[in-house]
């Protein structure tokens, strides 16, 4: 894995994401936090989740052919930049002491228009600086590396705030969104080779037909729709989960958060020194189906610090299935495909998550937080238990780049 390292294109992106990623967190969790706080409403969470995921959705429609056209670095540090610039309001707010949960609404949704841009840039740019047999061990640094920053995050944002309170961590976000935003403007200029002169709308098809040609890519996108609405549906409610049900405070909440990445980045140490599997199907689908079953675990223990460890369990299950399905894409997608194919993947993959959220939100306020995690849970393994037995996925074992007419 070292020489990855010798290849400065790749070291500006995996930084990069490093602080973003870290900036992230750190974005997910005061928010939450400040939104409890302020509303102490478990359908408030949910209808933040819903206004993230909804922008996102619509400018992941829009984006996608558009990718191709442009620089990609320009894209990735934009994104950040207009994140860092977004969360200077409610950081002036709450020191003014006039922060309220509509501002939080506010640059959430602001938010939700920037990830769909950064995401499949950040993949179709990995992509490009690696050689194709080095993407499963480039994916797996990267996802390492995204989890050790969800590990240290939590736990550090969860101790600021108990101790100093929710302002450091809110210059603290817009510090390392800023750096972040700088780094990426290092990258070598990164454009995929299209001419991009087609309609918006013909580029877009082009990347629906990708997915017609490669039905096993489709129903993976299909998969995760569910299994992501799934999901979904209780991580806006993990912050109440400890606080309310396991009687936690932001400090506990950070070490629960921390205890997934910590499992998340076991499962990428021993993917990054495992050889390729030989059935990726089995591995991609067993692993969810254990990953559903330990989350309806999550919403039935009673005891805080085996919700810390049930939940490393299941961060060490989910990534595995990420970091294959990722090396999957870059490996059959063509170059001058890849924005737009990636794009309709993740529109695929997310277009259940803002009504998962929201509904969340309701379940749990009215009927509670087992019955949510329960059915949730339920439903990812039961999802995952049809894939491992339908034929389509077999296809799932063939690396061969698909060739997508036009």
């Amino acid at each position: 894995m070292s020489d990855l390292f010798k290849n400065r294109s790749f070291v500006f992106i995996w930084l990069g994401q490093a602080v973003a990623g870290l900036g992230g967190t750190f974005f997910a969790f005061v928010m939450s936090w400040l939104l409890l706080e302020l509303t102490g409403s478990m359908v408030a969470m949910g209808t933040a989740w819903l206004l993230f995921w909804l922008p996102s959705l619509a400018v992941q429609l829009w984006s996608g052919p558009w990718l191709d056209r442009w620089d990609r670095r320009n894209v990735l540090a934009f994104s950040q930049f207009a994140c860092a610039t977004m969360l200077v309001a409610p950081m002036i707010l709450f020191f003014s002491g006039h922060l309220q949960a509509w501002h939080i609404y506010a640059v959430t949704f602001g938010n939700g228009l920037m990830e769909p841009l950064f995401r499949p840039a950040s993949m179709a740019v990995v992509a490009s600086v690696l050689p194709r047999n080095r993407l499963v061990k480039g994916n797996s640094l990267l996802e390492g590396t995204q989890q050790i920053m969800y590990l240290v995050g939590p736990p550090l944002g969860g101790g600021l705030i108990r101790y100093l309170g929710a302002g450091p961590v809110l210059v603290l976000m817009v510090v390392l969104t800023a750096v972040a935003a700088t780094l990426l403007t290092m990258l070598p200029s990164c454009r995929s080779g299209s001419t991009g002169r087609e309609p918006w709308l013909t580029q877009f098809r082009q990347g629906l037909v990708f997915f017609r040609q490669n039905p096993a890519l489709f129903w993976v996108g299909i998969f995760l729709a569910i299994s992501n609405t799934c999901a979904s549906a209780t991580s806006p409610m993990l912050l109440p989960l400890i606080t309310e049900r396991l009687a936690g405070d932001a400090f506990h909440y950070g070490l629960f958060t921390g205890a997934g990445s910590l499992g998340m980045i076991a499962a990428t140490v021993w993917t990054g020194l495992s050889r390729e599997p030989g059935d990726r199907r089995l591995v991609m689908m067993g692993f969810q189906v254990a990953g559903g079953l330990i989350l309806a675990l999550i919403g039935l223990v009673t005891n805080l610090w085996v919700a810390i460890i049930l939940n490393s369990i299941y961060g060490f299950t989910m990534i595995i299935f990420n970091i294959h399905n990722n090396t999957i894409y870059q490996k059959r997608v063509p170059a001058d495909l890849m924005g737009r194919v990636f794009a309709v993947r993740i529109l695929l993959a997310q277009l259940g998550m803002p009504v998962g959220g929201f509904v969340g939100g309701v379940v749990a306020e009215f009927w509670g937080l087992p019955l949510l995690f329960i059915i949730a849970g339920g439903m990812v393994a039961l999802v995952a238990l049809i894939a491992l037995v339908s034929p389509v996925f077999l296809n799932l074992n063939d690396d061969n780049m698909a060739e997508a007419s036009m």
